[in-house]
């Protein structure tokens, strides 16, 4: 059976798709992992022993994979909860570099997007917000937790359709291990 390929580069994005943050939302400027190494561990003995981690924080271009079902208020207006699960978006050079990523992996990466643990991305470039995304990979395994308040003003776009519909397969795939060969019968739950 020949490998489903992944959706056109014009298929990938769109601005204000949805009003709320949704997921496949990509977002700038965001903490894109925990301080790791910490530097060191305070305990907030006045507080019950509240712990923090303390240490350099790197910030990027994140992508939000929580559920928007799980995101929005049942029966209300607006959000239901301020908690967000991002993953980093980071540059297909840097992996490559950091060796992550074959250079021998990128004509397929780029065709059929076949790595498990990563959801390729095409570049973005938004000229009125000054935002540029080389092609880039999201790191499906790595999420990060955040507030809602990190998010404020930071989104720069959402996926489009055939965009969102490959990160539902991509996301299926990471945590099922069952791939969708034809993404036209794949019909997940949007928005």
């Amino acid at each position: 059976m020949p490998r489903p390929e992944r959706p056109s580069d014009a298929d990938y994005y769109e601005r204000d798709r949805v009003e709320l943050v949704s997921q496949g939302d990509l977002f700038r400027d965001v903490p894109l992992a925990y301080p790791m190494p910490a530097d060191e561990l305070l305990v907030d003995e006045a507080s019950g022993g509240r712990r923090f981690l303390t240490g350099p924080l790197a910030f990027g271009p994140a992508m939000l994979i929580t559920p928007s079902c799980s995101v929005g208020a049942q029966g209300a207006a607006g959000y239901g909860h301020p908690v967000r699960t991002l993953v980093p978006v980071i540059p297909l050079a840097q992996l490559i570099d950091q060796g992550v990523v074959k250079e021998t992996a990128l004509a397929d990466l780029r065709r059929f997007d076949h790595l498990i643990n990563y959801m390729y991305l095409p570049p973005l470039d938004i000229n009125e917000l000054d935002f540029s995304m080389p092609e880039s990979a999201a790191l499906l395994y790595m999420p990060v937790t955040l507030h809602h308040a990190f998010l404020e003003g930071q989104r720069v776009s959402q996926l489009a359709y055939r965009g969102a519909q490959q990160l539902q397969r991509k996301l299926v795939w990471f945590y099922s291990g069952w791939l969708e060969d034809n993404l036209d019968a794949f019909d997940p739950p949007m928005d």
